[in-house]
């Protein structure tokens, strides 16, 4: 019995006959983008925190950012993470070369009968540089690099079979594991999302004060967005059934199915990933914008307990964030596959995992070619639209005394996970930090994962430099680790003047 057989039949009922390329949540820079320190990268949050900013000048040299998060495998290693730093892990774990030697058995399932999720994300900032005009008005541009990697709702028994394969202890695949699914069975519970987006966005923003009395400050702020996409992909499963009756053969029943992309081999070699926007390769357009207003309460008998510096006692904002889409017309192919008609089988043989061995946009042509030898496909639409990830954010920040502040962040994502485009996980978090000139520390702790998963982070900011994540404690423990994310960067600034009344000048 051929092996290629087992493992085609695994990769194509996970959706790789959708062409499902995953070379590739949650971006947030929580911390920093907090801080009113922060210069450009408050516009992040909410694009009025600029307006009469606590720079007159400020730069971003540069940030760079990484995540990645699943709710269905967990790593639980052997070792502490504390001896994988420091290369000190016990010998008994290592191979012949002295790398480690991964054990399967190091992955954990989480089974809850709940739908699973993946997200993998990078993003690169700079230039960045926010600047501080007269009469409370304060502008900033930012451009940024993104590549973002998720599947949604993926039902448990389907992401067991990713990783096991069909269970033929009475069947004649030669595989034999914990999963439910077997030889002859008919699986139907499979609806899901995946999406893969490379682009960029430079973005303008224009902040003003609008009032500014004794007690109070009211701001409000935009920042337009011209989005360049280098490349995307997408999957929209609305079900598929299918079964297995031999090592060779797919039956499948009820289909509907969307699938599309641009050019493949954009995301094998992309100059984008390099962050070299004149050399990159534009295949969609598109435009989107932030918005926000932000008040800000500053009684006059607390004056002596809080930040000269910042001159408030609270702050409350609100923020629409990325909204627009961006639109590819070129290298575009989209399928609607549909049947509704009978059973359609599926034979399989060595040619299909000759060409998935090779580079994916290979496997990606084979593919299609080879569903259409069984489905009539709508291959009509010349054109993608990927949505980009809304949200709605609150965001609320007291000066409990001095340079000590507890701040909130409330962010509700508006796309849905069925969407075609990508989508920011909901998270509700604390932000308690000590912030001053030269030096902050903040440690945001909530519910991050659309509200599912606790986290407890960690933001430090010394001079220009900082470093951040917001998943600090699942990621220096050795058990239990699902995700791993950080940010750090290089920005700095020209602080502005205060008159003696408090209030910032030029």
């Amino acid at each position: 019995m051929k092996m290629y057989n087992n493992y085609t039949i695994r990769l194509l009922l996970l959706g790789s006959f959708l062409t499902l390329y995953s070379q590739a949540n949650s971006q947030t820079f929580l911390g920093l983008q907090h801080s009113n320190m922060s210069g450009i990268h408050q516009v992040g949050l909410n694009p009025a925190n600029i307006a009469d900013s606590r720079h007159k000048l400020y730069v971003n040299v540069v940030a760079l950012g990484a995540g990645f998060n699943n709710d269905y495998l967990k790593l639980n290693l052997p070792f502490s993470f504390t001896q994988l730093i420091t290369n000190r892990v016990p010998s008994q774990y290592k191979n012949s070369s002295g790398g480690i030697a991964f054990r399967d058995e190091w992955l954990v399932e989480s089974l809850n009968d709940k739908p699973k999720n993946v997200n993998f994300y990078t993003q690169f900032r700079t230039p960045g540089v926010m600047l501080k005009l007269s009469n409370g008005f304060s502008v900033g541009l930012q451009y940024k690099n993104t590549l973002s990697f998720q599947v949604n709702d993926v039902a448990e028994p389907l992401a067991r079979l990713a990783r096991y394969g069909i269970d033929s202890s009475s069947g004649s695949i030669a595989y034999s594991g914990p999963n439910n699914f077997q030889v002859g069975q008919t699986f139907g519970d499979n609806a899901f999302t995946i999406n893969i987006n490379a682009f960029g966005e430079l973005g303008g923003t224009v902040a003003k004060t609008l009032i500014n009395s004794k007690s109070m400050v009211i701001k409000a702020g935009v920042t337009p967005k011209l989005l360049m996409g280098y490349a995307t992909g997408y999957v929209k499963n609305r079900g598929i059934q299918v079964k297995a009756p031999g090592s060779d053969t797919l039956i499948f029943g009820q289909t509907d199915v969307e699938y599309g992309y641009t050019d493949p081999s954009y995301f094998k070699d992309l100059s984008a990933a390099n962050f070299d926007l004149l050399r990159s390769k534009i295949q969609g357009t598109g435009f989107g914008f932030d918005l926000g207003a932000t008040f800000e309460y500053k009684p006059e008998g607390v004056k002596n307990v809080t930040s000269q510096k910042n001159n408030y006692l609270f702050r409350a904002g609100i923020s629409l964030l990325d909204a627009g889409n961006i639109v590819y017309r070129q290298n575009v192919k989209n399928r609607h596959v549909v049947n509704n008609t009978g059973d359609k089988v599926l034979v399989i043989g060595p040619e299909f995992a000759e060409a998935w061995s090779g580079d994916n946009a290979r496997g990606i042509r084979y593919t299609d070619s080879l569903m259409r030898t069984i489905f009539v496909i709508d291959s009509s639409s010349k054109s993608i639209k990927t949505r980009m990830p809304t949200t709605l954010n609150l965001q609320f920040d007291y000066n409990v005394f001095k340079f000590v502040y507890v701040g909130a962040n409330w962010s509700q994502d508006v796309r849905g996970k069925k969407s075609i485009g990508m989508r920011k996980a909901s998270y509700f978090m604390l932000l308690p930090r000590i912030e001053t000139k030269a030096f902050e520390l903040c440690l945001p702790i909530g519910l991050m994962n659309d509200y599912r998963t606790g986290r407890i982070g960690f933001y430090l900011r010394l001079g220009p430099v900082f470093i951040g994540s917001d998943n600090l404690i699942g990621q220096i423990r050795a058990n239990n680790i699902s995700g791993l994310d950080f940010y750090f960067g290089i920005s700095t600034g020209i602080p502005s003047k205060k008159k003696e009344n408090g209030e910032s000048s030029n």
